[in-house]
């Protein structure tokens, strides 16, 4: 009784394919390293991820074409489509995406500067055109500047006066008040002296 659902031909090339795939994998995780580059620590959480990624896909693949049966053929299977892949298709593939990526990049920044650079002049000539009416505007924001200034001193010294005057109440009022109290003093004394 055969346990596995497909002929030993059948599962060696699908593992085969399986390895080959995983390769192409690996060459995806190696581009996105090329144009982000990684501190080790970020390598080696990468080089993890794409090991639990690996190791779930040939599990996957091996539960499909062998009920999970894990045969040395098997394994050497996935080890030469992995190797087919790298020494055969790793670097034309890898170039390839690396030449395209880097195109698709030339293109998109010529892009942007085409379309900022008439913007950017639209820019610097307005500036050069208003030049002598940023002149006037910056002599009226300073003569604004000075006369807020002017009034805010104002406004100060004015309450500083204000304080000061009523301060000055404050004290002739309690000289005021002492004067009475002595007066007051100084006529019961009197009166009890003339008794």
């Amino acid at each position: 009784m055969n346990s596995a659902p497909y002929s030993q031909e059948i599962v060696f090339l699908a593992a085969l394919i399986g390895g080959f795939f995983l390769g192409i994998l690996w060459d995806f995780y190696r581009l996105l390293r090329h144009y982000i580059p990684l501190s080790k620590l970020g390598t080696a959480l990468g080089d993890i991820v794409y090991w639990i990624i690996s190791l779930i896909l040939g599990l996957n693949i091996i539960i499909k074409i062998s009920w999970g049966n894990i045969r040395l053929f098997i394994l050497i299977a996935f080890l030469l489509g992995a190797l087919l892949y790298f020494y055969i298709f790793s670097g034309i593939i890898l170039g390839l995406c690396i030449s395209l990526i880097d195109f698709v990049i030339q293109a998109i920044k010529k892009a942007y500067n085409i379309i900022i650079f008439p913007i950017k002049f639209l820019i610097k000539s307005l500036k050069n055109l208003l030049i002598p009416y940023k002149i006037k505007v910056d002599s009226k924001i300073k003569n604004s500047k000075r006369k807020i200034k002017f009034y805010i001193n104002k406004r100060k010294h004015e309450a500083e006066l204000k304080k000061k005057q009523k301060l000055k109440r404050k004290k002739l009022k309690k000289f005021m008040r002492e004067q009475r109290k002595n007066e007051q003093k100084f006529k019961k004394n009197h009166n009890a002296n003339k008794k």
